[in-house]
This record gives C-alpha cells, structure tokens and sequence, in this order.
C-alpha cells in the first residue's frame, strides 16, 4: 500500500510555526522512501519530512524498526561506509542494501537505540556523556594534589633535594638513573633516539627492556611507548658525589625536570635492611622538580588529564586495573586497593575544594551542578579563569541529563547496570549537547522507563533537538509522544505478513480521525484497554512484608504485598522500584526457596515467603547474546523439533539422531559459519559487521541435514517460520503446539522462530521468557515478578498481556509488576506506589491500595495520572 506524504512543495504547517533554520536548503524537502520491502514491509512508498518529528507507531511486529532502523538507518549507515576508505569499501559489496528500491534526501543518520553497544563495565554515565573528559581537564589544572601517603600538599622539588633523596639510599644498592623522553605517546620516536645519541648516551630503555642504541628495534608507529635515555649506573656509597650530582642534573634536563630510576637493595624494597644480592628485585621511583611532598620527600609525576582516567594505564588502579572490582573464589568484589573508585592512588588525593574525582562523580546530578557552580565562585581569579569553559560546559550537559529524566542517575554509576531506556536517554542528552545541524535521528521509543510526570521533559528535549535543524524518526508507543508529533505514521493491520503497510500517516488528529487506524480509534478513545469491572481483594493473612528496606534510596520502609493477586509497584524514575523489588525483595524470595541468588538488599526480614513454592523472575535481559540463540532455543521449542525430524524416515535411513539437527553439532550444521548463518567481518573503526554465510545462505546447516524433510519442510524452513505459521504447521504435534501457542498468547506470533537473539528488543525478550513459563506447570503458589512488560507493546498489545496475566492470577498465583503503563496498572487490584520523587528525594512508600485508592490520595505524581485515566472510564471512587 503506497501513502501520500502529508507534505507537498505548497504544504503549510498547522501544528507548529519555527523560524527558518540557516541550513535548511537540501535538494528535497523531505525524505523520498520507494519501494521499500525490507523484512515484512509491503513495497511502501513514504515521504518523510525535514526538520520535523515523525513518530511511527503500530502493533507489534507492524515494520515499525525495519522502516526506521532497518531501511532508514541502514542506508545511511551504507552511505556513511560508502564514503570511507578503500579498506572499509572492500566489505561494502558483502553488506546487505536494504530492500528498497531509492532513498532520496536522505541526511547523515545517527540512531539511538537501546542496545548496549559498545559500553562495558568500563563504561559509565559520565564517559557516555563526555562529561568525565570534562571533569578530568579540570582537576589536572586546578586541583589540589596531596601526598598519598601522608596526605601532606605537594611542593615542587629541588634537584638537590633529589639528590639528597637518592643518596640516602642503604649503602650498596644499585642504581640506574634515567630520563624520561617519551611517556604512554605513539609513534616510532626516531628523532628521540637520535637526541640521545646527540647527547653521548648509548643505552636507552624501551617499554621496560634495556637496549644498546644501535640493537633499538623499530617501534610500532601505532603504539604507545615510554622511552627512557639511562644516563648513569652506579652504587651508592653514603653520600653524595659529584657523579650522582652530575647525573641527576643531567636527567632532570633531558627529561624536561623528571628523572626516574631502577633501584635494587634500597629501602624502597625491604626497608633499612640492605642489599638483598643479585637477585633482589628491581623496583622503579620517578622524582620530579615539580612534583615532590614536603614531609615524606616522594615525588609524583605531573599531573595530566590521563592521570584521572581509569582507561588508562597512568590513571587506572594497578590492583583492579581500573574496573573496580576484582574476583574472589567466582566472585567480584570490591578492589580492597582503589575502594571501588578505580583511580590510583595518586589520582584519588587530588581535590578540589575538598573532593576528589571519584567522589564528585558519586553524587547525584543536581548536587553536582551545585557543587560545580560554588566551586567556580571560590577559585582564585587565575584558577578561575581556566575552569569557566571547562564548568560551564559540565553544568550544560549536567542539564541535557536532567532535562531527558535521569536526574537521580549519579556520573560513576556503570552503563552495564543502566537500563535500556537510560541508556537511550543518556546517548540523547549527548547528542542535545553535541549541537549537531541537518542530521537525521532516528530513536527507539525513548519514552521507555520513564513515569508520564517525566514526559513532558524528555518530549521538550527533542523538539530542541527537532529545532536546532534535525529531522527526527521516532518508534514509539506513548500517547503523549504521539500527540506531539508533527506527523504521525501508523503501520499495520497487523504484525507479520499482516503488517508492513502504512495504515495512515499525517498530523495525530488526521491520524486519529481516520477510521481505519488502529492507533487512531485508541487516541480518539473510541476504543481501550478494558479496566476490570471488579477487583480481586487481599485474602486475610495472605500477605508477603518485607521490613526495614534499606537498599540504595529506600528509607527503612517496611512493604506488604497481597499474595494471590495482581500488584503493581508505581512511581517516579528513580524512586526505588527496582531498588526494593529486584534487588531486595527477588533475592529474599530465592533464599527463602533455596534457591541461587545476589545477597539481597539491606533489609530487617522478610515475612509470608512460606505461602510460595516458586518464583519466577522475568526482566529484559538478552535471551541469548550470540546470533544462535532464538526463540526456538530459548523456548525449548527447538528440542522437540528436532526430534520430530528426526523419527522421520529420511532421517532414519540415514542414520540420522535429534542432534543432527541442532546447530550446535558439528555433524549437522554448516562448517564455514559454525551454525551461526552469518559470518563476522572485523572492522577496527566501526563494530563488526555480521553477513549472511556464502556457503549455507544463512539456513545454519549443512546440504545434507537439508536433505531431510518432514511435511515437505527442512529444519531450516521450519526455523524460517514465523510463531504463527510453526503453530499451525505443527498444529498435531500437541508438545510443540503448546509450546508454541503460549508465545503467540503473548503477543510474539510476527517473530521468527529462529529469529536471532540479537535483534531483540529487551520487551520481545521479556515475553519469551513469559510465554516460556506459561507453556510449564503451574503450582498455583507461584510469584511472578516482572519489569515494565508493556516495554514496545501497542495499546492492541497491552490489552492482550493484561489478558495472559490476570489468568496467570485466576490460577491462584501472584503477579507482581514493576510498571509505568498506567493502561496496565488500572487493570491491578493492588498497586504499591513509591515516591515521591526519584533520587534522594524517593525511596518511600507513598500510598498503597486499589488504583482507586491511590487515584484518590492525591499524592505523588502516580494518583494524579490514574484518576485522570479512571475518570474517562467511570471508575472512580
């Protein structure tokens, strides 16, 4: 189905008037999509207009992503390859082209999404948001350094003082007295050696190996290299003479005023003893005329930008090499060294108007902010001169943090533990702070984890972004985003082979009025997600406490959820939601159970935990992170397959067992791309390109497996299906069609059953796990803990989770649900609201009862969302 664009070269604006931007002129004005048939997309046609914001909605598996990220940003990414150079072009011919048949006035692309990307335990909020780079300047130019060891300020140092220091040395230690040319810098250094030689010297020490001038090998322009001229080797004697003088001097000029030094039997190995013989350990000592403690006379070296960074071998903790934490016996803990702060001890004691680094970035946003804003005002006036661009700069980003609603995220909390709409919302305050112009971005619903009371915020931040001259792309299901768009793109009818159409496209109110849009008749109110006409109520001591909580920002409070019903826990971003049900209350159940589990969350006990036999905790984690793992997996779905395959008479004939055909066997998958059905390109500037195998064609097993058939399909056809068409196909293969039913009751009959893990969203995740459990036994006593199912869910959806899980309940079980989707948390019968804000300001239990009951309280931001939902449906008190 081909739509129109709501905009022509005549198209005036009616919902919203902006001043012309100065680089607005492009050959199109607006993004020319034809022919477009990439995954389910039905040969679409689309006009996507510039320097406007465009949401795309629809159910799931409409073609939502294979029109924003997989048409749209996939061109532009091919483009950008395009344009590089001819190491990079090489791979082009193996990258796919995205199925369509032009693209026109297409800009630059940046997508945003929620895959963790390159981010690692490394990682953090302040090195994703640049703002550590910032803070790492900083404290290199105006901090206060203080001696590690005794805490004293550090003074410059003399060169006799030096000398001094290295006379003192036990009699008879040995001695090799350096000077530093090259510290932790690229490039071969040909010029440094020649200097050397310049200077009479003939030995030179090379990443810590010592070599004749003339044996020097050639040193990899690409790396980084210390370079060390040795000046002299000599044994101390007691006292200082005129060749220790002379050769500390010598080092110093040289080494631009650092020496450093090789010591062996000295103090600084075994104390006062003396020389502990030929084979005592060499230990190194660097000294500095401008680094040097005025009490114990250590001397440090200057202090650079890299000596705060804990990517760096100059910054990093030696003991935890930077990660902060180290493993004991299988497990991780915190560096005893560095105190889990990373930094070496010599970047931990420089301060800033009494703070270090590492506790600055401890801080929430707001207090940093603030903290930044007095500093500047109390620095000296030279000082303060060379910190105003540097604050300035980390006070506007601090703001962009804010303003797209992860206030109450602090600047050292590690990306790997930021959820995926965090981690979105932080790589968009970036992207806000970068001032980029004429770009097109293209984000995966950035609403995700955010409560409706921080949406304003976020919607605010990009139309900034829309305003400074970007064209916007956005999958979305918020209502408030929708409603904020200039234009509006419904995909359907359905998912699947039923979807990849353009339903409707144009302002939310054309969208809205049209009756063929399914989104539509859900704005107009015309149709919604049933509210229950009667709610269960708490049965009499059928309740689980949890008492005196304590983790992260809860304050002592004491919880108490109703067994057998369905519970919602409300609040804030940041409130404490996930601080007091993963993280404290998950845990105690599981050793209560004796089960596995994370030592739960500072809390006095827990209480009721007798009334369950199991639990279940389903959040958003990769089902798998290789191109292997899927549904079919996952599910256990493929272990049922393959033995079907394998009681076929083919199979039999050739001896064939259920192992033949997993592609984890060497005997049935394809050798080339090890069952993965893609082949992995390496490409140093950019992240590995996965291309479909040469040799399989992406069907991950050998001809011969192919070979066997059952109903006319091979395995690889079957893994081709969609859960809709392997339901039907296996409809009297009863194990199978369980198994396959439960995933389609949770909305995930559009994915393919051997669709790779990879490319799911942590939502799609989620309700694999869910349908997983449905399709087992249930005890009737089991706790079911969820974590924002409605993540990527249609109101169409929605309506049909809600469904599954109130039958989950009609079973005798729990459903506990941690959830922004105020659709959802009408449909509880309890709901346990935490607040009031996120941050420091949360971590308390504001209202508990029915949705009823909180809507009525009138307080925090949850009671005003839900009564003004209840309201339209007659439902309140």
């Amino acid at each position: 189905m081909k739509a129109k664009s709501p905009q022509s070269s005549k198209r005036k604006r009616t919902r919203r008037q902006t001043k012309p931007v100065a680089n607005r002129a492009t050959p199109f004005d607006s993004i020319r999509v034809r022919g477009a048939r990439e995954h389910n997309l039905q040969n679409i046609d689309v006009d996507i207009p510039h320097h406007c914001l465009t949401v795309i909605t629809g159910v799931s598996g409409s073609g939502k992503s294979s029109l924003a990220f997989d048409t749209l940003f996939a061109e532009g990414q091919r483009q950008y390859i395009n344009s590089l150079s001819a190491y990079a072009r090489q791979f082009l011919d193996q990258i796919p082209r995205p199925d369509v048949d032009s693209i026109d006035g297409l800009a630059p692309t940046l997508a945003i999404d929620q895959k963790p990307g390159s981010t690692s335990g490394r990682s953090t909020v302040a090195t994703i948001s640049e703002i550590y780079d910032y803070l790492r300047l900083l404290y290199a130019r105006v901090g206060v350094p203080h001696c590690a060891h005794c805490n004293s300020a550090i003074a410059k140092q003399s060169p006799d003082a030096i000398v001094d220091s290295l006379a003192a040395l036990p009699e008879g230690s040995k001695l090799v007295l350096m000077a530093p040319m090259v510290r932790g810098r690229r490039g071969a250094h040909r010029e440094v050696f020649e200097s050397i030689q310049q200077a009479g010297l003939v030995r030179v020490r090379v990443d810590g190996e010592t070599y004749l001038l003339e044996d020097v090998p050639t040193l990899a322009p690409r790396k980084n290299h210390t370079i060390e001229a040795v000046i002299d080797r000599l044994v101390i004697r007691g006292e200082a003479d005129s060749r220790l003088r002379d050769s500390v001097m010598l080092a110093l000029r040289l080494g631009g005023g650092l020496a450093s030094s090789l010591i062996q039997g000295g103090h600084a190995i075994q104390g006062e003893g003396g020389n502990q013989g030929q084979d005592a350990p060499w230990t190194e000592a660097i000294y500095s005329t401008a680094m040097a403690c005025v009490e114990c006379g250590a001397s440090f070296e200057e202090i650079e930008p890299r000596t705060f960074s804990f990517n760096s071998p100059y910054g990093a903790c030696r003991t935890c090499d930077g990660l902060g934490r180290i493993s004991v016996e299988d497990h991780t803990t915190e560096c005893p060294d560095c105190g889990g702060a990373r930094l070496r001890n010599e970047a931990l004691s420089v301060t800033i108007n009494g703070l270090g680094i590492h506790q600055l970035t401890a801080l929430p946003l707001g207090d940093v902010s603030a903290w930044l804003s007095q500093t500047q005002a109390s620095l000296s006036k030279v000082h303060a001169a060379i910190a105003a661009p540097i604050t300035s700069e980390v006070i506007k980003r601090l703001s962009f943090l804010q303003r797209v609603g992860v206030p109450y995220l602090t600047l050292d909390r590690s990306a790997d533990s930021l959820s995926g709409g965090e981690l979105q919302r932080v790589r968009l305050a970036t992207s806000i702070g970068s001032g980029l112009v004429g770009v097109c971005y293209v984000l995966d619903e950035p609403s995700i984890g955010l409560h409706p009371a921080d949406h304003d915020q976020l919607i605010r931040c990009i139309t900034d972004l829309r305003d400074q001259g970007n064209t916007l792309v956005v999958v979305e299901h918020d209502e408030a985003t929708m409603r904020s768009a200039d234009v509006l793109i419904d995909m359907g009818e359905g998912a699947g082979e039923q979807g990849g159409k353009i339903i409707s496209q144009g302002t939310p109110a054309q969208v809205q009025a049209d009756p063929k849009s399914l989104t539509g008749q859900y704005l107009s109110g015309s149709k919604r997600v049933p509210v229950p006409a009667q709610r269960r109520k708490p049965v009499p001591g059928q309740w689980l406490t949890l008492s005196d909580v304590q983790t992260h920002n809860l304050k002592k409070v004491t919880a108490t959820f109703p067994l057998g019903l369905f519970v919602g826990i409300s609040g804030v971003s940041g409130s404490g939601k996930s601080s007091l049900i993963n993280d404290t209350l998950a845990p105690a159940v599981a050793l209560h159970l004796g089960l596995k589990a994370e030592t739960p969350g500072p809390h006095a006990g827990i209480h009721g935990a007798e009334h369950l036999d199991k639990m279940i905790a389903i959040d958003q984690s990769p089902i798998g992170r290789s191109p292997r793992s899927c549904p079919a997996t996952y599910s256990g779905v493929l272990d049922e397959i393959r033995k079907v395959f394998a009681t076929t008479r083919e199979a039999k004939t050739r001896g064939f067992t259920a192992s033949r055909f997993s592609f984890n066997s060497a005997a049935g998958r394809c050798e080339r791309c090890k069952g993965h059905g893609v082949e992995r390109i390496e490409m140093n500037f950019l992240s590995d390109l996965f291309v479909t195998c040469t040799r399989c064609g992406g069907k991950r097993f050998n001809r011969q497996t192919l070979q066997v058939r059952f109903k006319g399909a091979s395995v690889a056809d079957v893994l081709a299906m969609s859960i809709d068409e392997a339901t039907a196909f296996f409809e009297n293969v009863p194990r199978i069609h369980r198994q396959l039913a439960s995933l389609q009751a949770v909305g995930l009959g559009y994915l393919g059953l051997g669709q790779s893990s990879t490319t799911l969203s942590g939502g799609e995740a989620q309700r694999i796990k869910l349908g997983t459990e449905l399709a087992r036994a249930a005890t009737g006593r089991t706790l079911y803990l969820l974590d924002e199912p409605t993540t990527g869910l249609h109101f169409q959806d929605i309506e049909r989770l809600v469904h599954v899980l109130q039958q989950l309940v009609d079973a005798g079980n729990t459903v506990l649900v941690i959830e922004h989707q105020f659709d959802l948390l009408a449909a509880c019968d309890w709901i346990i609201d935490v607040g009031p804000t996120g941050g420091v300001g949360g971590g308390e239990i504001v209202a508990a009862g029915t949705p009823e009951t909180i809507a009525d309280s009138k307080t925090g931001a949850t009671a005003k969302y839900l009564a003004a939902l209840l309201a339209r449906e007659g439902k309140n008190n």
